[in-house]
């Protein structure tokens, strides 16, 4: 049944950096779906906010001297060769620039469809032997260098490695609000430790949803994760302990400051199909809306209904990346939202299409609406 409040209540997407054809396209499938608890399922960095939240929160643990390359066994962080030569965390700046290298670690350039999930992994790894309130604070002093609007950028190492400091877009604050008012459910599945991101979700992301009487619930944030550790060596998974800790969903100090992480990741890792598998194990349904920016994010965008690109114009492979992959699965119906070339988090209104990628929902092909 179709509550009074999404039956009646109107979608309205008013922030200025929407292309016209995306505002209408979501306002119309908002209509569409309201109040049927429809699964949206949206990746986080650079698609809710401009920037990387777990890179930024990286950044900061090892600027602050939390985590150091001596904290790593040997065999941790190895000597490789990579297409840009001779790798080794010795003649790196520091775990940053080693993490970089990872990103693309292989020799097999543009035919490893998955070039990414060695760095993704090694950054949570990386983590072990933290206490979890650690990780949690470095998080927090990101998020305040966010409001404090003096600086764009984490300095970690000086004249070596900067990263942004991750700010929300506006728009994807303003629909989240909108699709969280109509009754849908929502969910964000990222790459980043899921710490960093459920804090930010509940801390800073939730009450900017004005108007809205419940936020997106720390359950319903997935993201990479160790195994934890209580002071007793007894495991837990985030996933379980997140439905079964009140505390910690809430993330209160107390609760997060009886764990330590681990150095044993938890799977799937929500990076690629793997996202389409945490979609699968936590939803159990197609997602009615998928929204991501990167290839990380097709795998999951061809098994949802709609989709809503974030085309980064400040990189053009970036931007590009989902034409090759929309005309070989001939998936149509792709939304396509340009985020400014400039480096804040602001969307532009310029407008990207394509043969396959055109800023309209996929009405006709549907052959009915999921339960």
């Amino acid at each position: 049944m179709i509550s009074h409040r999404a039956k009646n209540g109107g979608c309205k997407l008013a922030a200025p950096g929407w292309n016209s054809a995306t505002r209408l396209a979501l306002e119309k499938l908002i209509r569409r779906g309201a109040g049927k608890r429809l699964p949206a399922v949206f990746d986080f960095d650079n698609t809710i906010l401009h920037g990387d939240i777990h890179e930024a929160t990286l950044g900061m643990l090892v600027r602050s001297g939390r985590l150091t390359p001596a904290r790593l066994p040997d065999q941790f962080a190895p000597t490789f060769n990579s297409a840009r030569g001779r790798i080794d965390l010795q003649s790196c700046a520091d775990i940053v620039e080693y993490y970089n290298e990872l990103l693309a670690p292989t020799m097999h350039g543009e035919n490893d469809p998955s070039p990414k999930t060695t760095g993704y992994a090694w950054a949570i790894e990386v983590l072990g032997g933290l206490r979890l309130s650690e990780v949690v604070e470095a998080t927090r002093e990101v998020c305040e260098l966010a409001r404090s609007n003096k600086h764009d950028f984490i300095t970690v190492t000086p004249g070596k490695t900067v990263l942004p400091v991750p700010r929300f877009y506006p728009e994807m604050v303003e629909l989240l609000g909108e699709l969280v008012r109509h009754e849908f459910d929502i969910w964000i599945i990222s790459a980043s430790n899921v710490w960093s991101v459920r804090w930010m979700v509940l801390n800073e992301l939730n009450p900017r949803l004005h108007d809205c009487e419940r936020g997106i619930a720390a359950d319903h944030v997935i993201g990479a994760a160790t195994l934890l550790a209580d002071e007793k060596g007894r495991l837990y998974r985030d996933a379980v302990l997140v439905r079964e800790n009140v505390g910690y969903a809430a993330m209160k100090a107390e609760a997060i400051g009886a764990f330590r992480l681990t150095s044993r990741l938890e799977y799937p890792l929500p990076a690629y199909s793997g996202k389409v598998a945490c979609i699968f194990d936590a939803i159990g349904r197609q997602p009615y809306l998928c929204a991501g920016d990167g290839p990380s994010d097709h795998a999951m965008l061809a098994v949802s209904q709609h989709r809503l690109w974030i085309a980064r114009l400040n990189q053009a492979r970036a931007q590009h990346a989902p034409l090759k992959f929309a005309g070989a699965t001939r998936k149509t119906g792709w939304m396509i939202q340009a985020s400014s070339a400039a480096r804040t988090a602001r969307f532009s209104g310029r407008a990207i299409s394509s043969r396959w990628l055109f800023s309209r929902p996929d009405f006709a092909a549907e052959s009915s609406t999921p339960a």
